[in-house]
């Protein structure tokens, strides 16, 4: 059996003889180079390369186990397990030093050939060892640490299916688990199956470095995959129900995948537009658990996170969409955390107690002004105690607070200004940020404050002619705007550098 490195790569090969249980030598060649693994029952046993420096002399010389001299006398042209057991016959080393020495070289061996992306590949069930030695190298480990260098284009080449279901791995804690913070992040993403386009929507990754990612995972053992580029047939005929799970059926048009996204994205929208709490922006109930609420926002994340809709960057369908997923952040990051979720809870039934007095009151003038005044003063309590949060530092509970004050009175310019600037202070709820602060400006054009506000965030999100464009327009309202001018002057002096 022979084929080429780029269409399968040493590391997917030795993943496949492994779950094979082969036994026999892999060749390969690439450019000059040469090396051969050996394998046991799908156990890799050896390997061997024709590049010096991967030579058991080298690693002898750089350890200064044995004088230069006795190599030399033993001679060059020694493979490196007749070379060893030729030390060890002479007691110039021991048995585990030189054990020690190869599985080094194995490794090393290893790391090089696993990044050969060209070239061809040979594997002989008949050539077989002929020595017993085992080096003891942690082969999953080396695999992930090839998926992690292997040339980004070409770890993406190897994923044909978006719509491939990656699962969970029932032993991943067996491996180790000296995983990349990514790689941790995405396996915290992973709780159950998931097509592959989903599980790179909610990685909080670039898809290229994603697929690096969930490649390493799968290569290591970590996930599984639903399909890999086999390059061995299967020895024995497939079962009916194999067979049956490998019929193709129809798939539907791209143009019907692409309208049935929209109308479901526009559904959601509409719903979130509709939304007057955090629990109906995640669509569960006020006794929902925070597994619940987890499970539900990684559902909506893996469908309507802005990263999905990448193509439409810089669009206002994409603003929309990021608007509308920092709010479903936003309740998340309230509802799972137990005092946030207790002091919103608490808003809210402060608000239906509120609405409650001034439906039944309606009929009287000075009783439902008197309720009226009650919500006011509730929205302004609401405010003062944002503020106050944001004073000493603690975000999280300001933009609770001012979130509720900004929802008991939407036509008060002042809430929904500073609810949009904290909103503004964590990276994944600047678009919900920006369309506070649009709110505020569009209630109150005239208000100087508020248009520098959303130029600060512009700036911040590296908008530079809209902060500018704020900018002039509230100096022109104020022109001794001191913050004003100050941002100004460093965007016209960061343009003249350029």
């Amino acid at each position: 059996m022979k084929g080429t490195l780029s269409d399968q790569p040493l590391a997917e090969l030795i993943r496949e003889i492994s779950l094979r249980n082969f036994s026999g030598t892999l060749r390969l060649e690439f450019d000059r180079g040469r090396a051969a693994v050996y394998f046991e029952s799908g156990k890799l046993v050896f390997a061997a390369c024709n590049l010096r420096t991967l030579r058991l002399q080298e690693y002898l010389s750089k350890h200064q186990l044995v004088a230069q001299k006795e190599i030399d006398r033993l001679g060059t042209k020694l493979s490196d397990l007749d070379l060893a057991t030729a030390l060890c016959t002479g007691g110039l080393i021991r048995r585990d030093q030189a054990d020690a020495l190869l599985t080094l070289m194995v490794a090393d061996i290893l790391r090089v050939a696993l990044l050969w992306t060209t070239g061809s590949w040979d594997f002989s069930e008949r050539a077989r060892l002929g020595y017993p030695v085992t080096v003891n190298v942690d082969v999953n480990s080396l695999l992930r640490e090839a998926g992690q260098r292997l040339p980004l284009k070409f770890v993406s080449a190897r994923f044909r299916n978006p719509n491939e279901i990656i699962s969970p791995a029932g032993n991943a804690s067996a491996l180790g688990n000296n995983l990349l913070p990514a790689e941790n992040f995405v396996l915290s993403r992973l709780d159950q199956p998931m097509k592959l386009q989903d599980l790179v929507a909610v990685s909080g990754l670039r898809e290229l470095d994603a697929y690096r990612v969930v490649y390493a995972l799968a290569l290591s053992g970590f996930v599984t995959r639903q399909y890999w580029h086999h390059a061995f047939r299967a020895e024995t005929a497939p079962d009916a129900e194999t067979l049956k799970a490998q019929q193709i059926t129809p798939t539907p048009t791209a143009a019907d995948v692409a309208a049935s996204e929209l109308a479901d994205l526009e559904a959601f929208l509409q719903r979130l537009g509709e939304a007057n709490n955090y629990y109906e922006v995640i669509d569960l109930s006020r006794d929902a658990g925070s597994a619940d609420i987890k499970m539900a926002y990684y559902a909506l994340a893996r469908k309507y996170h802005p990263d999905r809709f990448h193509l439409q960057s810089g669009t206002p369908q994409h603003a929309r969409i990021s608007s509308a997923f920092a709010r479903v952040t936003q309740a998340y990051e309230t509802l799972t955390d137990a005092q946030l979720r207790a002091e919103y809870d608490a808003s809210l039934e402060r608000a239906r107690r509120f609405s409650g007095a001034t439906k039944a009151n309606a009929q009287g003038k000075e009783q439902f002004d008197f309720a009226m005044t009650e919500s006011g003063d509730e929205a302004d309590e609401s405010f003062n105690e944002g503020m106050r949060a944001m004073q000493a530092g603690n975000t999280k509970l300001a933009v609770n607070h001012l979130a509720t004050a900004a929802r008991l009175a939407p036509r008060d310019a002042r809430y929904r200004a500073h609810y949009g600037q904290a909103l503004g202070a964590a990276m994944d709820t600047r678009r919900l940020a920006e369309s506070e602060l649009q709110a505020a400006v569009k209630l109150e054009p005239s208000n100087a404050l508020y248009r520098t506000m959303l130029a600060e965030l512009y700036f911040d999100l590296n908008f530079q002619r809209r902060a500018q464009t704020e900018l002039q327009k509230a100096l022109a309202l104020e022109p001794t705007n001191a913050k004003a001018r100050t941002l100004l002057r460093k965007i016209e002096k960061g343009r003249r550098s350029r």
